[in-house]
């Protein structure tokens, strides 16, 4: 009987470190952030290159959710494989950079297209930006290609109201100063922000509930700015069931997740999240893990 509650205790031990070592896991990664490449024939495209690289590099750093490559490093690797100009990676150069750089990810892009153009719809006139990259995530691991397509965005302005002539009001303006590089500058942030959440998606964002109150329908959870947790992000909560143990091996694998629901960040501090109970089977509970979507 000692025997096998020895064994039941060190069972329960193995799983309670096992569930914090997948969440550190899930947690922290480190990516490699290559070099853009300007492949449109714009004036903007080196800099929406030095842009979007900085972006998103500065976004994953502020995330606390990874660390990245020291840039120095990076060039020097990236020239001794010859991709400085390449804008993609193969899974053989994605498996050496891994082992020369210690990175779980590297992300690669080519700008494809980086332009203003005028619009006019009758009501309005004005000029519109648009910046679209090719993105593509690999896992330096295995070399397999994680995520692989186009992102875009646009910014607009008007320049001039058409209405004018209809209104005689002051009020009214007929003309408007416009920026253009801020319009491609803002198209170009909103694209970087999709590219990391496609590496969030990849890498998700885990934490645990620390606080409950049912009667505000509300989750505290550990998890704040200084990890880019925003307000209005979706937050899967699930529970850890029962260990996943191999049926010959008796190896445990992980750790089964039983679904809770989600819940909407309403409030970010720097360490902890408060948010609206949305969607739930069950009532939320503390120790209860939090993923985001």
């Amino acid at each position: 009987m000692k025997k096998y509650f020895a064994h039941f205790i060190s069972l329960a031990v193995f799983v309670m470190i096992l569930g914090t070592s997948l969440v550190s896991e899930a947690a922290m990664k480190t990516v490699a952030v290559g070099n853009f490449i300007d492949g449109t024939q714009s004036r903007y495209g080196k800099m929406i290159c030095e842009q979007l690289q900085s972006s998103i590099q500065n976004g994953l750093v502020q995330n606390k959710n990874y660390t990245v490559v020291e840039r120095s490093n990076l060039d020097q690797i990236f020239r001794e494989l010859g991709l400085q100009n390449s804008g993609v990676v193969n899974s053989s150069s994605a498996i050496e950079i891994g082992n020369l750089s210690g990175a779980d990810y590297t992300l690669m892009g080519k700008v494809v297209e980086a332009e203003i153009n005028p619009y006019n719809n009758l009501a309005y006139e004005g000029l519109k930006a648009k910046v679209a990259v090719s993105v593509q995530i690999v896992d330096n691991e295995t070399g397999q290609v994680l995520s692989s397509d186009m992102v875009s965005d646009t910014d607009s302005s008007a320049t001039k109201n058409n209405l004018k002539k209809f209104i005689k009001s002051d009020l009214v303006p007929g003309h408007m100063s416009v920026n253009s590089d801020s319009l491609i500058y803002n198209a170009a942030e909103k694209v970087a922000n999709k590219v990391l959440e496609r590496m969030n998606k990849i890498n998700p964002l885990v934490g645990m509930v620390v606080a409950v109150k049912p009667n505000e329908d509300t989750v505290t959870f550990d998890l704040g700015y200084e990890d880019g947790v925003k307000e209005g992000d979706i937050y899967t909560i699930y529970a850890e069931a029962e260990p996943i143990v191999h049926p010959v091996t008796g190896e445990i694998l992980g750790v089964d997740e039983k679904y809770v629901g989600t819940v909407k960040v309403e409030e970010v501090r720097n360490n902890l999240s408060i948010a609206k109970i949305k969607d739930c089977e069950v009532t939320p509970m503390v120790k209860d893990k939090v993923k985001r979507k």
